[in-house]
């Protein structure tokens, strides 16, 4: 509509910038949806991005400088583009030396506060065209309007409130991204924050829940629970992870006293067992046996548990480090059926909802076929007529804590400290 609008001006060069500017929109992003299905095409990432960011700084500085900038409106919004574009490319460039997954933590807020003032862009070209209606003469005889006219009317006004609520959607999702409620901070009080430096100098950020009235004299079970969300912060991924929030109640606390390890997934990261996702799985892994060193735990009673993002999670872990764990609860999540064999003798409930649309529950059904041909004896939960949310379920599962925390490695050599 834009590159319509400045063809019939005769904004001549602000027309070409506009109509270059949107097809290379439309060509990057069918590049980055090709580069998520095939990672092999990912090598040019950085490159495409740079050129949409080029596309709409040369559009935004031609909006403003041309003819088309005799309109305040349309000058302010080139303005505006310029600005802002500019500033994405100053921020690639300030990041071009670092691997664009996982971002940095800086660079991701740098990109969320760039896109949401941004959203003032379409504002301003909004006004322009109030102006334009407000100095059109009006016509004191009634017109009979062409059918195509007014159906074009009604699809501005669809368009309008559409973008209209897009806005405010996704200026919420803007702010719950960057913004700690006051919930999920109490949600994580009482889990202490804690971080893990590798000897690459890589860093896993995590909280810990102590057992009650911890006695170093004593030897706890501790629990690995996945969030299934990405954060920036070491606070909300308590809220991201079901059991940690369940073994954290009071009746829980007194009547299972363990250690709960809750690490961090970095933004555009996961747990492993995810396609096209960088895994953070060996830093999580390194952290949690660097903590045999400062606690008195019972390496042959550690446990994990996730649902979705931290589902996969449960099965990559007990599939890629069977020695570490005596049991897992995977909800909604899926495994690789090679790795069966190795994690036979780890006890596992694993729970889906039948109508999943997240996760399909044939990775549920895989994983549990392929323990049981490899010699386990898995418990499985299926939910006929439930889809991905079926955690509020599990926790009515009678005994499932007690079957938990009553696995034990029988391999004692498994269970070695490393």
């Amino acid at each position: 509509m834009l590159v319509t609008y400045y063809f019939r001006k005769n904004y001549r060069a602000t027309f070409w910038a506009g109509l270059v500017a949107t097809l290379i929109s439309f060509v990057t992003l069918l590049y980055l949806i090709l580069a998520t299905l095939y990672p092999l095409l990912g090598q040019y990432y950085r490159a495409a991005v740079l050129l949409g960011v080029l596309a709409y700084l040369v559009y935004g500085t031609i909006l403003a400088a041309s003819h088309s900038g005799s309109r305040p409106w349309l000058k302010g919004a080139g303005i505006g583009m310029a600005l802002l574009y500019g500033a994405q490319l100053a921020a690639l460039m300030w990041f071009i030396d670092i691997p664009p997954y996982p971002p940095t933590a800086k660079l991701d807020v740098i990109q969320q506060w760039l896109s949401l003032a941004d959203r003032i862009v379409p504002v301003l070209l909004l006004f322009n065209f109030v102006d334009e209606l407000k100095n059109t003469p009006d016509v004191k005889e009634p017109v009979d309007l062409p059918a195509g006219l007014l159906l074009a009317k009604g699809m501005v006004v669809i368009l309008a409130i559409s973008t209209t609520v897009l806005a405010i959607q996704l200026l919420g999702d803007n702010h719950n991204h960057t913004h700690i409620s006051a919930r999920e901070t109490a949600l994580a009080q009482p889990f202490e924050e804690g971080s893990y430096v590798s000897r690459q100098g890589d860093t896993l950020l995590y909280r810990l829940l102590k057992p009650l009235h911890y006695d170093a004299k004593k030897r706890y079970p501790l629990v690995v629970g996945l969030p299934f969300s990405c954060r920036l912060d070491n606070i909300r991924q308590i809220d991201a992870c079901p059991i940690a929030k369940w073994l954290a109640t009071d009746e829980n606390r007194r009547k299972y006293p363990c250690f709960v390890f809750v690490p961090r997934c970095p933004p555009y990261s996961g747990w492993g067992g995810v396609a096209n996702t960088p895994s953070v799985a060996p830093l999580a892994i390194e952290a949690l046996v660097s903590l045999d060193k400062a606690f008195s735990i019972d390496t042959q009673r550690r446990y994990v548990s996730g649902v979705s993002r931290g589902g996969y999670g449960s099965w990559h872990l007990i599939g890629t480090h069977p020695e570490l764990f005596a049991a897992a609860i995977p909800v909604c999540g899926e495994g690789d059926p090679s790795q069966a064999p190795g994690m036979a003798g780890i006890a596992v409930w694993a729970f889906h909802g039948a109508k999943d649309m997240n996760v399909p529950v044939s990775g549920s059904r895989e994983m549990v076929s392929a323990l049981k041909q490899a010699g386990g004896a898995p418990r499985y939960t299926e939910y006929a007529h439930l889809a991905h949310s079926v955690w509020e379920e599990v926790i009515k599962t009678p005994g499932l804590l007690d079957w938990l925390f009553s696995q034990k490695q029988t391999d004692h050599s498994k269970a070695t400290k490393s």
